[in-house]
């Protein structure tokens, strides 16, 4: 795990423990050194009723991002997600 890890404000990663996707983005984000709070859907079902109001459906990995503005972007895929967490967050 990252020394100094990078929390990145306005994040959190909707996901459930045994999920191998949801596993891949956890680990990329350990690899990058974020922080990002992570909502498992599972084991607090709010956050799973809040994924669908938000996102529109219940599908994890799925990354919840809100800019300065208040804007909020919802990607799902973990493929998307790592993409995004690379060419956006990390420097």
């Amino acid at each position: 795990m990252a020394k100094n890890r990078k929390r990145v404000e306005g994040a959190s990663l909707y996901s459930y423990s045994t999920c191998p996707f949801c596993m891949t983005v956890r680990f990329a984000i350990r690899q990058l050194g974020l922080e990002i709070p992570i909502r498992d859907i599972i084991s607090q079902p709010r956050h799973r009723i809040d994924l669908i109001a938000g996102g529109g459906k219940s599908q994890v990995p799925c990354l919840r991002v809100e800019n300065d503005a208040g804007d909020i972007r919802w990607i799902y895929e973990s493929v998307e997600i790592i993409r995004y967490l690379k060419t956006e967050l990390v420097e």
